[in-house]
């Protein structure tokens, strides 16, 4: 039976999910005009600064452990190319398909970005797991017809779930170390708004003071990036991550859902089947990984 503590976790990764599955919805419904670099840069700046808010009532546990500088911009950078490439990818290719397909191949990604860094063989299961996972998203990105998969798109959602694959690899060394995980996050999306700053002016940035602009970026920036790092890295605590990473699938179910009954996103059975597959992918993979 579930302890409090372990339910607790569950449904604070829960609440992480719905948070992050805003995401795509809010930036078409809030911004489908600007350009969507610019909006990352400026929910990576908003966002940036409420973590370190959140971080700040959290000094007196700090401590002494850093992630060492090289690591830090290494990781900002991989957030940053993650949060720059997940908008474009939303921006070609639509929400559900973006939102799966960078979901979906950050796991396998991870273990890649471990292999070459910290020598971590995958196992035997993770290509399976894997094979499984790319299955899920050639048939989403396919489920309009061959004619209508967009390489650029999907593309580019592989690069966001790359960036998210070296910020997980390089946080979960540090953590590994005893870093603390409120301002090891705050401290590499610090790193990703200096990083992403330039893009925020490919744009005339007037559209922030705008109310739609300003409220848009505001729900990025709290709900979706502070709100749903600090649930998920509470949940973390709480439960196993192979746990957390099952339960995180409802990310791409809220993702799907906005984008359908919100945005009208033309969605049809092999989507789904699509998405549940990709789901399987990303739950076995998490499985196999705690074994």
């Amino acid at each position: 039976m579930s302890t409090t503590r372990e339910r607790s976790g569950i449904f604070a990764v829960l609440g992480a999910a719905l948070c992050f599955g805003t995401t795509g919805t809010t930036q078409q419904l809030g911004a489908p005009d600007i350009s969507p670099v610019a909006v990352a840069s400026a929910r990576l700046l908003c966002g940036s600064l409420f973590l370190f808010f959140f971080a700040y009532f959290q000094r007196k546990s700090r401590g002494d452990i850093r992630m060492p500088l090289r690591d830090l911009i290494i990781c900002g950078c991989g957030i940053g190319m993650y949060q720059l490439t997940f908008f474009s990818a939303v921006h070609s290719t639509g929400i559900a398909i973006a939102t799966v397909t960078a979901l979906g191949t950050a796991p396998t990604l991870s273990a890649v970005v471990a292999y070459f860094l910290l020598r971590e063989k995958p196992q035997r299961n993770w290509y399976l797991g894997t094979a499984v996972t790319i299955l899920g998203i050639i048939l989403v990105g396919t489920a309009h017809g061959v004619d209508s998969f967009n390489l650029k798109g999907v593309g580019l959602a592989v690069l966001a779930g790359f960036g998210f694959a070296v910020f997980n690899v390089f946080c979960r060394r540090s953590l590994k170390r005893g870093a603390q995980d409120m301002w090891l996050t705050a401290t590499t999306f610090g790193v990703a708004a200096l990083v992403s700053f330039p893009f925020l002016f490919t744009q005339n940035p007037q559209w922030i003071l705008t109310l739609k602009g300003g409220l848009t970026i505001v729900w990025l920036g709290l709900v979706t990036t502070s709100i749903g790092y600090v649930l998920f890295m509470y949940g973390l605590k709480r439960i196993e991550s192979s746990i957390a990473a099952t339960v995180v699938l409802a990310e791409p179910a809220t993702a799907t859902i906005l984008a359908a009954v919100v945005i009208g996103e033309s969605l049809v059975v092999q989507s789904y089947i699509g998405i549940a597959v990709v789901a399987v992918g990303i739950a076995y993979l998490s499985r196999s990984a705690a074994n």
